[in-house]
């Protein structure tokens, strides 16, 4: 364990090199010093990141031309570190005391979260396979977007690119994905606490307040699962923390919830970005003269967001539609509209390079209460949201937002405060996912979880805005409460009703992680790692053997035949692990990945529709022949027309098809590798 601290501890210094590069660029519009060095990291991962992935889309630059990116990340963080010592004031006590400071609180979550990890750091259950593909998919690309592990020969068909840039941090260090994948769930966890804090601390002078916020971002859970351990003597699991109501086909998925389940997805790597956006998208609020250098910034976060998650841009996009309609109320439209109209055009400009290979599954937005009406089972059931539902989530954030507009009254509410422009975009988001929602697979072929997607990502946003600012307008009744020197009775008593709401809200909030923690981590059998595949060496003692003889011998991406099965189970394993290419796999994630909304709603799985699956199916039979035909001549045409170099038959396959025709293989190919009864055949050219 000592040896996986330690690499630990060089995967965040590669981390840490990437401050000088973001610092150079957030300085002049982030006055603070701390808050500007606290955004450098993540801001120069986003900067060095775009510029790379840009040369590799373009078939520039190789990617795995390693020593090469390294010299060129050492180029420009000297650079950056240059332009810091020459052109700055040189305070540097005081820099020094700043960076440390940061450096500690930073460090301390950091290692405390990988403590919390290695108690169950598998990646395996949930989606975790997914996530570990594309990760491992991303660090072995030589061009982007990769080829999809689970769909040889065709790009990878969703966002990729958050796993793309964390796979840049673990190239430059050269640490392996499979404990690279725990680190970066330590960078994302302390880096939105982190920012939560300096982000509250940029409105108030209080750490209380600050502290709160970071927790309600981070860790906290809802009222109503609090209620339900209350309720239940502490029988309520933490998996019901999503699920507010039965059966559970809205998901209210918030970042407690992710962090926990350690799937390394786009909403949670996009997050701590989420974040820095906000502290720019302040910057852009209270500027009266906007520069094309804040422009320039912001339409690189905003479309780097946009490649990680493209509901992170939507929810942006709202509160910049915001701010652009608040400065023309007040009569701020001197060329405004013109250059938010250049950030939106610069964003999407920058974003081309993906859209171009990138298919996506959505058809439009749907009216919710249409929708529902036209499935009576749905109507009164799945849509509206119930009311129960509603205030197990948003009902504290509600009353804290009351108690403070009667306590502040007119003093916080104008279109010249970001507080106000938070809460309603907040508020439209939530309003919205209750009239609106995304068509895509699920309401075109399970119309149960019509609007399961709507609600989770546009409900993520919700959490972490209202986090943010109802602690932040806390604060600030604190504060007023304290400089009143007429102190009324009616002031007084809602000051203590809001300190009882705030008390509750946490003592609720609180009830989560502890049965997280517990649930989770420190009940877990498994062994005590950093790793994330060890569990194989245990579970599939063969495949995992399999696996390590692939990364030490074969080092680029070639098609494997493995077993081909549906979602959620072991199938892809060697893909996962050893980023090999397989014809298909996880057949529902990729029949959502390339689903295609127009035509009639495939009704289930089984039949070919328009909507995609036909395709998926018709591989996965090819795959059953691979194994299962006798005729060697059409397997050798089915392993050519998927240019599979390799077969692996392990106790997956043996089990996949029980009418395994396993002597053909040797007429085939060769056996390369062989650990109990699994063997790796490596097909003749």
């Amino acid at each position: 364990m000592a040896k996986e601290y330690l690499l630990a501890f060089e995967y965040y210094l590669v981390f840490l090199a990437f401050a000088p590069i973001g610092l150079i660029v957030a300085r002049p519009f982030i006055q603070n010093f701390r808050a500007a060095y606290t955004l450098s990291k993540l801001l120069g991962l986003l900067l060095f990141g775009y510029l790379i992935w840009l040369l590799s889309s373009l078939r520039i630059l190789d990617f795995q031309s390693i020593l090469l990116i390294r010299i060129l990340f050492a180029l420009v963080v000297g650079a950056s570190m240059y332009a810091l010592w020459k052109y700055w004031p040189k305070d540097w006590q005081n820099i020094l005391k700043n960076i440390l400071t940061v450096e500690i609180f930073w460090f301390v979550f950091y290692f405390l979260y990988l403590w919390l990890r290695s108690h169950n750091a598998e990646i395996h259950g949930t989606e975790r396979f997914m996530d570990m593909a594309f990760f491992k998919a991303s660090s072995m690309a030589n061009y982007f977007p990769p080829i999809d592990p689970w769909h040889a020969g065709n790009p990878i068909n969703y966002y990729y690119y958050g796993h793309y840039l964390f796979s840049l941090v673990s190239n430059l260090l050269g640490v392996s994905a499979n404990y690279a994948y725990t680190f970066t769930l330590g960078i994302i966890f302390s880096s939105a606490l982190v920012l939560s804090w300096t982000f509250v601390r940029r409105f108030s002078n209080s750490k209380l307040f600050a502290s709160l916020a970071a927790f309600f971002v981070v860790a906290a859970g809802t009222v109503a699962f609090g209620i339900c351990i209350i309720e239940t003597s502490g029988a309520c699991s933490y998996v019901k923390s999503t699920r507010l109501y039965e059966p559970s086909y809205i998901i209210n998925e918030i970042p407690s919830y992710s962090f926990t389940v350690g799937d390394l997805h786009a909403h949670l790597i996009a997050l701590p970005f989420f974040l820095l956006a906000l502290f720019f998208l302040l910057e852009l609020s209270e500027r009266e003269k906007i520069g094309y250098g804040l422009i320039g910034v912001l339409a690189i976060i905003l479309s780097s967001l946009g490649l990680m998650n493209p509901w992170d841009f939507v929810s942006l996009a709202l509160i910049v539609f915001l701010i652009t309609l608040f400065k023309i109320f007040r009569g701020e439209y001197k060329i405004l509209i013109a250059k938010m109209a250049l950030l939106a055009v610069i964003s999407i400009i920058l974003m081309l390079p993906f859209f171009m290979h990138f298919e996506s599954g959505a058809s439009g937005i749907g009216f919710s209460h249409t929708y529902a009406a036209t499935h009576n089972l749905l109507t009164g059931f799945q849509y509206p949201t119930p009311l129960s539902g509603w205030l197990g989530i948003w009902g504290g954030f509600g009353a804290i937002l009351a108690l403070c507009f009667l306590i502040l009254r007119d003093k916080i509410w104008n279109t010249k405060n970001f507080l106000f422009l938070l809460f309603l975009a907040a508020g439209l988001l939530l309003i919205g996912v209750e009239l609106f929602f995304i068509k895509d697979i699920y309401s075109l072929a399970n119309p149960p979880y019509f609007r399961a997607n709507t609600v989770f990502k546009f409900g993520f946003h919700a959490w972490t805005l209202l986090s943010l600012a109802t602690m932040i307008l806390s604060a600030g009744a604190f504060r007023e409460y304290k400089l009143t020197t007429n102190k009324y009775k009616k002031t007084m008593a809602l000051i203590w009703v809001l300190l009882i709401v705030i008390t509750i809200l946490v003592f609720l909030g609180l009830f989560y992680p502890l049965r997280a923690i517990d649930e989770f981590y420190l009940s877990s059998k498994s062994s005590k790692t950093l790793d994330g595949s060890l569990f194989l060496k245990s579970l599939y003692p063969d495949d995992y053997a399999a696996i390590n003889w692939l990364d030490k011998n074969i080092h680029e991406r070639k098609v494997i035949i493995e077993a081909a099965g549906d979602s959620y189970k072991e199938f892809g394993r060697i893909s996962v692990f050893s980023g090999m290419i397989n014809p298909i796999n996880w057949l529902t994630h990729e029949w959502g990945w390339h689903f295609k909304p127009e035509g009639r709603p495939a009704i289930n799985a089984k039949v070919s529709q328009e909507s995609g699956w036909g395709k998926v199916a018709v591989i996965s039979g090819d795959v059953r022949q691979i194994y299962e035909s006798d005729d060697v001549a059409m397997t050798r045409t089915l392993l050519q027309k998927y240019n599979a170099e390799f077969v692996y038959i392990g106790a997956l396959e043996r089990t996949g098809y029980p009418n395994l025709s396993e002597q053909k293989f040797y007429e085939l190919g060769q056996v390369v590798f062989s650990s109990g009864n699994s063997k790796l055949f490596r097909v003749d050219d």
